[in-house]
């Protein structure tokens, strides 16, 4: 029995190079914007560009104009290279790619559903779909980047596909590295390279990524010809290449929670600074008697537990207190000009707002001092303390963006910083004093 693509129900379409031949179009819009905005002199060819800007790692484009051309305001850049593209694709023709008709059409005759994903917007497509009605005549879904977290060459948007069409055999065409390496991370979709002759990645594509099928201009009789010769060893590539395969989307998952952790750092850095510096001017205001208290709800409250130990350790005053247990008697261990530091994601834990609210209605009997550090501009809890330090909004590391774990590291980060900072005279011979045990205690 023959393979073809007659045995795919469902097939698969990245936009720009895939569908649309957009590419050389992206290249000559940051061109004219560099040029136009930083220096009219410079000038890259396509095939440095691609080299550049089509990488895996999603960052190399920003180290890229960073390190050659000084150029550190890219996020700016890239908005007005968008506006330079559009402009592009108005005033010029803009044809789709060759071959493309060709399998739409069979895939029309044949009664198969299509579907796009694609890192650019609804806008584009609806742009050029004006133009070209193949498009989007009977195409079943499109997924464009409103739709995803994380967009390619993280494999979500696939992953995605999986879930919303079980039981379908699918193939996916893909013509850029970073775009094909997404393809490929994902079992169960037939990965096809649409090879284009000027394209940088070509040969590491074709030597790289095993068991492919490489497809010039759309010619069906070629891939299926392709696919016909791998039906003896689909099997072996499912099962020799599986652990490739998952190794390739574990390694893109957990770069992107480092990358996450990295930037959101990067992103707070002169907020975090701000409030390490301003936090520790108050508590060195304290004198010896006043204590410092850490707390918070959750995933806050364990952090909080962590950092007074390495206050203490530091010989520092502090002490982690139960939120929960204040109502309840545990007010009485506040002491006049006692500083209490809360931290709080969104800003808005009743039981955080609740404690602040009666500390301050409260405030002539307690005399203590309220911190929050929070993440969000419109905190209730900024409304009861006596100083507030507002991050930018973080952006946590998982796909639901849900899991407190970037912030952990950013808030542990913070409350740490502030007691090293506070320290910053410490000897090693005093650290030993209150740390004799462990390898700690036996490296001083």
């Amino acid at each position: 029995m023959t393979h073809s693509l007659n045995d795919y129900d469902l097939f698969v379409f990245d936009f720009d190079g895939t569908i649309m031949d957009t590419e050389k179009f992206h290249y000559k819009a940051w061109i004219n914007i560099l040029q136009s905005q930083v220096d009219n002199t410079i000038f890259f060819d396509y095939s440095e560009y691609i080299k550049h800007f089509h990488t895996i790692d999603v960052s190399n484009k920003k180290k890229y104009l960073l390190i050659k051309y000084d150029i550190q305001n890219y996020d700016v850049l890239y908005e007005l290279k968008q506006k330079e593209y559009n402009k592009l694709i108005n005033e010029n023709e803009v044809s789709l790619v060759k071959g493309f008709e060709n399998i739409i059409n069979f895939i029309n005759e044949n009664n198969k559903k299509f579907v796009i994903v694609t890192n650019t917007s609804i806008k584009n497509i609806n742009f050029f779909s004006a133009k070209y009605q193949i498009i989007t005549k009977n195409v079943d879904r499109i997924y464009t980047k409103e739709n995803f977290i994380r967009k390619k060459p993280h494999p979500e948007c696939y992953l995605k596909i999986l879930n919303d069409y079980p039981n379908h055999r699918i193939i996916g065409f893909e013509d850029s590295l970073y775009g094909f390496h997404c393809l490929y991370q994902v079992d169960k979709i037939k990965p096809v390279y649409i090879y284009h002759d000027d394209y940088y990645y070509n040969e590491y594509i074709i030597k790289t990524y095993n068991n492919i099928i490489i497809s010039t201009d759309y010619n069906l009789d070629n891939i299926n010809i392709q696919l016909n010769l791998q039906k003896d060893i689909d099997k072996y590539h499912i099962h020799q290449n599986k652990c490739i395969k998952k190794k390739f989307f574990e390694n893109s998952f957990i770069e992107s929670i480092i990358d996450n952790n990295i930037s959101q750092l990067m992103l707070n850095k002169s907020n975090i600074e701000n409030i390490i510096y301003q936090v520790s001017i108050i508590l060195k205001s304290l004198k010896k008697e006043n204590s410092i208290y850490l707390s918070g709800m959750g995933k806050s409250g364990y952090i909080c537990k962590k950092s007074a130990s390495t206050w203490q350790s530091l010989s520092l005053k502090c002490s982690y207190i139960d939120l929960p247990n204040l109502p309840h008697g545990d007010f009485g261990i506040f002491r006049e000009h006692d500083v209490m530091i809360l931290i709080s994601n969104s800003g808005n834990t009743d039981e955080i707002v609740y404690i602040l609210k009666y500390l301050k209605e409260n405030k002539d009997k307690f005399k203590i001092t309220t911190i929050s550090i929070v993440a969000n501009k419109y905190s209730n809890m900024e409304l009861y303390s006596d100083y507030t330090y507002v991050l930018n909004n973080i952006k946590e590391a998982d796909v639901i963006n849900m899991t407190p774990s970037t912030s952990s590291l950013i808030f542990m980060s913070i409350l740490d910083g502030i007691a090293i900072n506070m320290r910053n005279d410490i000897s090693k011979d005093e650290f030993k004093l209150y740390h004799p045990s462990g390898a700690l205690g036996q490296r001083v």
